[in-house]
């Protein structure tokens, strides 16, 4: 989605998605209303982080390399 990142980038990029799905988890492990243990509400917060993460950074576009000519000298 972000297209090419440099490294750095994208592991800071997901780092922060696990850390907010995992919050996110955590969060709905605290609401009474949704009877969640905490096991359930980090494993589900984890893989929806890992989605996220793997949707964020992909680069769904085929990029295809164009061949390239190559001139060699002649000494």
């Amino acid at each position: 989605m972000l297209g090419p990142l440099p490294a750095l980038h994208k592991y800071l990029l997901v780092a922060a998605a696990l850390v907010v799905c995992t919050g996110i988890g955590l969060w709905f492990v605290a609401v009474p209303e949704i009877p969640l243990n905490l096991r359930v509400g980090l494993v589900a917060g984890a893989a929806t982080g890992i989605a996220a993460s793997f949707v964020l950074v992909h680069d769904f576009h085929q990029r295809e390399g164009r061949a390239v000519r190559v001139r060699r000298r002649l000494h």
